[in-house]
């Protein structure tokens, strides 16, 4: 037996070799209860964590967004239909320009918008010298009416002007509720020698409800 091993078993030293084992196990218990500890409030401090808001706006919540719709004219909206509106033959002159002066009719209550768009499109005419120009303004323009000037082909007898009007009218109480209005005008002259310089035709509006 070498000197080290001797050394070793020696009654006196095998007391200190055992008390080296707990001491291990106590230090290794209490780094893991260390590192549990760690793990703990790191867990802890994830669930406090406030999402990070983004760059864009934040998004309207659905009762909001309804609200705003609610809040929007009616005005917004397109034309779901288009109805014809027949008008009376007009005497126009035979030789010379005709102003037609194209008025509304509105029920009680209601009237022309005056900021949303106007918009007349002739789209066919017949036995006219000229096509008119499509006019293009705002209610405000046109609250009254508008004008329009026609001549017939020398010598034709009749003439027609068809068209597409786009109009806006509204509450005129509460201003709450606005329609768009399309109307297709058929316009029907006969040109006749003793016609007066100036015509009215009438053109009926619904009422914005």
């Amino acid at each position: 037996m070498t000197p080290f091993e001797r050394e070793r078993d020696r009654p006196g030293n095998k007391p200190a070799l055992g008390k080296v084992v707990p001491r291990v196990k106590a230090q290794n218990a209490g780094r893991s209860a260390l590192f549990l500890l760690v793990g703990l409030c790191w867990a802890l401090a994830a669930c406090d964590r406030k999402p990070v808001p983004s760059d864009g706006p934040p998004s309207p919540s659905p009762s909001s967004s309804a609200a705003a719709a609610l809040a929007m004219p009616d005005a917004a909206a397109p034309s779901t239909s288009t109805e014809t509106v027949e008008v009376p033959e007009v005497r126009i002159r035979t030789d010379g320009d005709t102003t037609v002066r194209v008025t509304w009719v509105t029920p009680q209550d209601t009237a022309v918008n005056d900021e949303a768009p106007f918009r007349v499109r002739w789209n066919r005419s017949d036995g006219l010298a000229d096509a008119p120009n499509d006019v293009k303004s705002t209610g405000n323009a046109v609250k009254d009416g508008f004008e329009v000037k026609v001549r017939p082909m020398p010598g034709a007898p009749n003439a027609t002007l068809g068209g597409e009007i786009n109009i806006v009218v509204c509450d005129s109480l509460t201003h709450s509720v606005c329609v768009p209005v399309r109307r297709s005008v058929e316009l029907g002259f006969i040109a006749v020698k003793d016609a007066a310089e100036e015509a009215k035709v009438a053109i009926p509006l619904p009422a914005a409800k």
